[in-house]
């Protein structure tokens, strides 16, 4: 199936890869960098606005109806939140107690307020979602076409990490090139921590194996083993190199995970016989016997292997203070944004510690804080829509379906998984990539916008 380009088609999907690839350089600073997240928020509205205004047909048309519901999730919560409440109504939600008293104090106890405990955080919150449901809204409106390119940006950024990560670890801490965090001795890249740096990384993998895929199925790269293999196996290589150097435990812990979508990805040309299955397990084993000889001569290498060694950690401490928070403000929590707030009003005194702690390093733990029952319900149901999503491509026959499936699934599956021990979706420049891959598990636009072969091994020289 083919498809003719729209007026401003193209357009459409150059001003969608020019906010994924700002989102990835700028969004990477979160809470403590104000000043770049601001600026990064009017940059992407205005490139959301200049989206809207160049659609080639009604958006309604547009943009399939499971992208609308997920934007309209994404944001009722926060918004939601804002509205001022009559004194009696916001009084007699739980864990308002010690609000209501303070204001008491001050002649305010009858004022009208909002469901948040911290309206001003829950609009830090809202302002930063809005430009990733802006961008599950501009991935799902494109076409084929439109969608590779995205992939490209998500490879670019991956690679410009890279370099970035490689001039931080030999500048070491004092490098001029670390954005967020000065004394860092890891690979950062263009994000706050290491951690995120390392999810990037991830996301560029699968992303180099599902572009190298598309572009050979659509005839802009020679269809042939060695050419694809070749391209696709050297990027992933490189890039989980540097998803190592990260020291991430987690990122390195999902690497099988990402390796995996690859494969997946590269199974028409992969000759699966047992030949060739030696073949990679003796090339596997001989990286990871090279890897362990260097460990002592390089100083990066034994930072790796030193994160993996026997130290307290605090995230079991964090999740039981969390649990208690949410179960204290339960159903309606505190507000999105209002982590903080409430769980220094909630912390054990037997866990205080010396930093504040401004996260509870598990996305459903501080969700439930913040949003309750509600905030849980409404990703609930945008994980349904895009399990339904997923399932529906996957059986398609339309070429350019399957391949963006998969990368979209498995990139949020990595992210899934990492949000059980950190908070990736905290971070613009990951909620844009995760954006970007909620919209190309849904229907695309027009399907391949150019003659090209089905997946199939026939196809494969």
């Amino acid at each position: 199936m083919t498809a003719t380009a729209l007026p401003h088609a193209r357009w459409n999907g150059w001003l969608a890869a020019i906010a994924l690839g700002t989102a990835i350089l700028l969004g990477g600073g979160g809470s403590p960098a104000p000043l770049v997240e601001g600026v990064l928020q009017v940059l992407l509205a205005a490139i959301a606005l200049a989206w809207f205004l160049t659609l080639d047909i009604p958006f309604v048309q547009a943009v399939p109806r499971g992208a609308r519901a997920i934007a309209v999730l994404l944001v009722i919560v926060p918004v939601v939140q804002l509205v001022p409440l009559p004194p009696a109504l916001w009084q007699a939600l739980p864990g308002r107690t010690l609000a209501a008293e303070a204001l008491d104090l001050v002649g305010q106890s009858e004022s009208w307020r909002s469901w948040s405990l911290a309206p001003d955080r829950t609009l830090a919150a809202l302002l930063a979602t809005l430009p990733a449901a802006a961008m599950v809204l501009m991935t799902a409106a494109l076409g084929h076409s439109g969608r590779i390119r995205l992939l490209l940006v998500a490879v670019a950024g991956a690679l410009l990490t890279l370099l970035v990560g490689a001039a931080q670890l030999s500048g070491g801490p004092g490098s001029p090139l670390r954005f967020y965090e000065p004394g860092s001795f890891f690979l950062d890249g263009f994000q706050a921590n290491h951690n995120s740096a390392a999810d990037v990384l991830l996301i560029g993998l699968v992303a180099a194996c599902c572009a190298v895929r598309e572009l050979a199925l659509t005839g802009r790269l020679p269809n042939r083993r060695g050419v694809v293999l070749g391209l696709a196996g050297g990027l992933a290589l490189v890039i989980g190199l540097g998803v190592v150097l990260t020291s991430s435990r987690a990122g390195i812990a999902l690497l099988p995970v990402a390796l995996g979508a690859g494969v997946l990805l590269l199974q028409p040309w992969l000759p699966l016989t047992p030949r060739s299955m030696l073949v990679g397990s003796a090339v596997t084993a001989a990286i990871g016997v090279a890897a362990v000889l260097a460990i002592p001569h390089n100083d990066a290498l034994a930072r790796v292997v030193a994160r993996f060694g026997i130290a307290p950690d605090i995230r079991p401490e964090l999740w039981r203070d969390s649990l208690f928070t949410a179960r204290q403000l339960f159903p309606f929590g505190a507000g999105m944004g209002d982590f903080v707030p409430a769980m220094l009003a909630n912390e054990r005194l037997a866990a205080v510690r010396e930093l504040v702690p401004n996260r509870a390093h598990n996305e459903v733990l501080e969700l439930a804080v913040e949003a309750g029952i509600f905030g849980l319900a409404a990703w609930a149901a945008i994980a349904a829509i895009l399990i339904k999503a997923a399932a529906v491509a996957l059986r398609q026959r339309l070429p350019g379906a399957k391949g963006p499936a998969i990368f979209g699934g498995s990139v949020l599956l990595i992210l899934a998984l990492h949000s059980q021990v950190d908070y990736p979706f905290r971070s613009m420049a990951l909620a844009m990539l995760a954006a970007a891959c909620a919209g190309m598990l849904l229907p695309q636009r027009g399907g391949v916008s150019r003659p090209g072969p089905s997946d199939s091994l026939e196809e494969v020289k």
